[in-house]
């Protein structure tokens, strides 16, 4: 899973913003603003893996890292 997390975080994901995408195998298989309907399509297209499931935030969210 942290090949598939690398991969989100290194995308190019503007045209997914406000959706769910699902990363599989380092390829964005899914996508929608229904969670479930995304979680679900990933898994037919990976069914012996665990895709990530994540949200594309806004543009306007801001994301702190504490240490």
């Amino acid at each position: 899973m942290a090949d598939n997390y690398q991969f989100f975080m290194k995308s190019n994901v503007d045209s997914y913003i406000g959706q769910w995408v699902a990363v599989c195998d380092q390829e964005i298989v899914s996508h929608g603003t229904d969670v479930k309907k995304v979680f679900a399509e990933a898994k037919k297209k990976c069914p012996t893996k665990r895709p990530l499931i994540t949200r594309v935030p806004d543009k306007a969210t801001m994301i702190f890292i504490l240490k």
